[in-house]
């Protein structure tokens, strides 16, 4: 499993802007159902989104979002292996 740490680089207008085109991007994560849990941190300065499956096909995929490809985030990608 993968932890993508989304952490903002725009205001949050165009981050609001992009947000529909981040959810339905057809390459993107949410798209591929690799998915199992996501939000927005709080106070809004990124987001989580805990996914599951190939880590090319994730790392894929979140170079597709488009918070990425505008420059409005960056993406960290952690594996971890679930124990509970």
């Amino acid at each position: 499993m993968y932890l993508i740490m989304l952490t903002y680089q725009a205001p949050l207008s165009v981050i609001d802007d992009l947000k529909d085109a981040h959810y339905n991007n057809p390459q993107g994560v949410f798209a591929r159902d690799m998915v199992r849990m996501a939000g927005r941190l709080e106070p809004r300065t990124g987001g989580l989104i805990v996914a599951e499956g190939d880590r090319a096909d994730i790392e894929a995929a979140v170079a597709s979002d488009p918070f990425i490809t505008k420059g409005a985030a960056t993406a960290q990608i952690i594996e971890f292996h679930r124990t509970r």
